[in-house]
């Protein structure tokens, strides 16, 4: 068997285990199962159970003096599957159709470290055992419930990690088909509203003199946002870090535009950009955001049941750009609904991480950037930030290293998403990219 195919067989391991840390579910079997593998692969090896997802820590030593260390970033928990009933196959079997696999956490993210764990293993194996880097690779359970534990697990570990460049989780190509390089990727608070206006339900008849907790709550979420979709908490945008103009730069030749967004997603409503008369693509990669995640309240079945609801809660996001603090952040919202005479609706933080940007043109980012190219034959989409959330400040933080993401999915990966894919050969390039990139540290 190739050690391609040995490494399958791993992710086949992995996909059919259930490891969502939203339940924490599963998670030990994952990690335990990973840190074998890495063991058998000669690495030295630290499995860490001391918080709910297990942390592995696995390190390939060079023998080539003062040689410099590629710290890889993986995790292996996942998102729910549900709704089940929307997947062609079974989520947790991995399932080969048409040139792609299909599982949950296929793409996001074991089947990206699978691909690493390949490279690194042919690697060595071609080049009779001997690194010209150190390889270290951190893999934590929790990256999709905002990475909990993980500051605490590399403040142990400080002394025994260091990097000169970290290759971030996953990544991979645009619907052009062309390879992206993301550079960083924005923070998150995550948190709740809630409002009781009565001890039960009221008769909709005292709708005339008694306020609802549903058109309370409305009235707190609308007031977050002025006509144009700007957001109205003062001095929300006081931290805001603005991009540079090598940044600027690099976003404005992404093919995005207001046509293919609006046409790939079906799009019925208006764009903020549009409202607000602002650059779509600096809105996009570079400004904060608050979105509803769901909303709670009253009486949803069938017919009609005259009521006012005396209760209701919704689950709300802040996305925030780097210099953006979580904590400040949910201050200011919840200093905004006491302004407004609001003062009865609870805010409640559930999750929270900064955002963070690599700068572009750090020697190691273009080594990266020159590796991709050379393979893909194209230069890559560089983009200094990606509209999504992940740790990448708190590996900053720990390592002081630029960060560069790129992966095996493609566009129509649908991470999170029923039906979650890559493609075989994204898989396989992305192998011989990371041993491209090893080999290119070769004195």
């Amino acid at each position: 068997m190739s050690i391609r195919s040995q490494y399958i067989s791993l992710l086949e391991q992995l996909v059919a285990i259930p490891s969502v840390s939203a339940k924490k579910e599963n998670l030990p079997e994952a990690a335990q199962i990973i840190a074998d593998a890495f063991q058998r692969l000669g690495a030295q090896v630290t499995y860490d159970d001391t918080y709910f997802a297990p942390f592995i820590l696995a390190q390939f030593t060079s023998q080539v003096p003062n040689a410099k260390t590629l710290v890889i970033y993986n995790h292996y928990d996942v998102q729910p599957a549900e709704p089940l009933n929307a997947w062609q196959s079974d989520p947790w079997t991995l399932t080969a159709r048409d040139g792609k696999l299909y599982g949950r956490g296929v793409d996001d993210d074991k089947g990206n470290l699978t691909a690493r764990l390949s490279a690194v293993a042919e690697y060595l194996l071609e080049n009779n055992n001997q690194l010209p880097i150190n390889i270290t690779f951190i893999v934590e359970g929790s990256e999709e419930t905002a990475s909990r534990h993980l500051k605490d697990y590399l403040d142990k570990y400080k002394d025994h990690i260091s990097a000169d460049l970290v290759i971030w989780e996953s990544g991979g190509k645009n619907d052009q088909e062309n390879i992206e390089i993301f550079g960083g990727n924005k923070g998150i608070v995550t948190f709740d509203l809630s409002v009781t206006t009565a001890a039960s339900d009221l008769h909709s008849s005292l709708a005339a003199v008694v306020d609802s907790a549903a058109m309370r709550l409305s009235r707190a979420i609308a007031s977050l946002f002025d006509e144009n979709g700007n957001i109205a908490i003062p001095h929300f945008y006081d931290e805001v870090l603005p991009p540079n103009e090598r940044e600027k730069e690099l976003i404005q030749k992404l093919p995005l535009t207001r046509e293919t967004l609006i046409t790939q997603h079906g799009l019925k409503a208006p764009l903020y950009s549009d409202l607000s008369h602002s650059d779509l693509k600096e809105t996009l990669y570079f400004q904060p955001t608050i979105n509803i995640e769901g909303i709670i309240s009253g009486y949803n079945g069938v017919g009609v049941k005259t009521i006012l609801p005396a209760q209701a809660t919704a689950k709300l996001e802040s996305r925030l750009v780097p210099n953006m603090s979580p904590d400040l952040t949910l201050k200011r919202i919840s200093d905004h609904l006491q302004a407004k005479g609001l003062s009865d609706v609870v805010v409640t933080k559930t999750l929270g991480q900064p955002g963070y940007r690599s700068d572009m043109s750090d020697p190691e980012i273009l080594r990266v950037i020159d590796v991709a190219a050379d393979y893909y034959h194209v230069t890559p989409v560089v983009i200094p930030t990606s509209p999504g959330t992940g740790p990448m400040a708190i590996i900053h933080e720990a390592l002081h290293a630029p960060i560069a993401s790129l992966g095996i999915g493609y566009a129509h990966t649908l991470d999170h998403a029923p039906n979650e894919n890559v493609r075989l050969s994204d898989y396989d390039q992305h192998i011989d990219v990371i041993k491209s990139l090893i080999h290119n540290y070769r004195v």
